[in-house]
C-alpha cells in the first residue's frame, strides 16, 4: 500500500509538472499590446468571469440547456470530492467516519451525472458527430474513478484499486481532453481581462 501512495503522489506531482509546462507554452506565444484605452476593469472582468458569469441565467447556452448544466454542475462537484476523498486516504487523514458520508453522497451524483452525459453524448447524433474518441474516453476514465472512490468509501479494500486507478488517471490528464479542469479556469481569466478591460463584463444594464 505505501508504494501505491508513493506512486499517487509521483503521478500527481507529474501531472502538476506537465500542467504547468502546458502552461507556459502557452505564454511562450506572449501577448498582444493593447492600444486602446481602457474602458472598463479588467479585476472586475475577471471577478465576473470566474463568479457571476457561471450562473446558468447569464449564460444562454447554460440557460437553454438547463439539465445538462446541472448535471455538468454535479459531475465536477463529485470529481471534486473524489480527489478529497483521495488525499485524505493518501495523506491518512483522520476525518470522523459520519463526515465521509458528505463526499459520498456527491461522488453518487457525480456517477449518475456523468454516465448520464454520455448516455446523452452517445445517443444524441449531433453530440455523436462533434465528439472525437477522447470525448468519449475522459468522460469513462473519469466515471471509473468516481466508482472506484465511491466503492473505497465503503469498503476499505477498494482503496488500493482507487490509489492504481489514480495513477493512471494522473498520467493521463495532462495529454487527455480532462486538462480542461486545469486551463478552464486559465481561459475565464483571460476572458475576464480582457472583456473586462474593453467594458463589456460585467454587462450594463440596458438603462445604464
Amino acid at each position: 500500500m505505501a508504494a501505491l501512495k508513493w506512486g499517487v503522489i509521483l503521478a500527481a506531482s507529474y501531472s502538476a509538472a506537465a500542467l504547468a509546462y502546458l502552461l507556459f507554452k502557452a505564454f511562450s506565444f506572449g501577448r498582444k499590446p493593447a492600444y486602446a484605452e481602457p474602458q472598463g476593469s479588467a479585476r472586475r472582468g475577471v471577478v465576473y468571469a470566474l463568479g457571476k458569469g457561471l450562473l446558468p441565467w447569464e449564460k444562454e447556452s447554460a440557460r437553454l440547456h438547463l439539465s445538462t448544466y446541472l448535471g455538468g454542475v454535479a459531475y465536477h462537484a463529485g470529481i471534486f470530492a473524489s480527489f478529497a476523498f483521495l488525499f485524505i486516504k493518501v495523506f491518512a487523514v483522520d476525518v470522523p467516519s459520519f463526515l465521509v458520508a458528505i463526499p459520498r453522497i456527491f461522488m453518487a451524483l457525480g456517477l449518475i451525472s456523468g454516465l448520464g452525459l454520455l448516455v446523452k453524448r452517445i445517443s444524441k447524433p449531433l453530440s455523436r458527430r462533434l465528439s472525437r474518441p477522447d470525448d468519449f474516453g475522459a468522460n469513462i476514465f473519469v466515471d471509473i474513478f468516481l466508482g472506484t472512490a465511491l466503492a473505497a468509501s465503503f469498503d476499505a479494500k477498494a482503496v488500493a484499486f482507487l490509489f492504481a486507478y489514480s495513477i493512471f488517471l494522473f498520467v493521463y490528464l495532462p495529454v487527455g481532453k480532462i486538462r480542461h479542469c486545469f486551463f478552464f479556469f486559465c481561459s475565464r481569466i483571460f476572458f475576464g481581462l480582457f472583456f473586462g478591460r474593453r467594458g463589456v463584463l460585467p454587462p450594463r444594464s440596458v438603462e445604464s
